[in-house]
């Protein structure tokens, strides 16, 4: 008889950016082996330097300005 998996358990953690560092390119989600691609997502990451199309990362937004 096999066993299955009926429920999960949902986890998160924070990931912190400077202000002036925002992007894919300072994320520790972001792996370089052989090319520039999101563990998370899988997505692959043609410009490191701004946030992924489907990065799953919500910002929090200070003073009403988002990062």
């Amino acid at each position: 008889m096999m066993n299955s998996v009926t429920e999960y358990v949902e986890a998160t953690v924070s990931i912190f950016f400077e202000p002036e560092h925002v992007g894919c390119q300072w994320c520790p989600l972001m792996t370089t082996y052989s090319r520039n691609q999101c563990m998370r997502t899988g997505e692959l990451l043609i410009d490191t330097r701004v946030v992924g199309k489907w990065c799953p990362l919500r910002f929090k937004e200070e003073n009403n300005e988002p990062f």
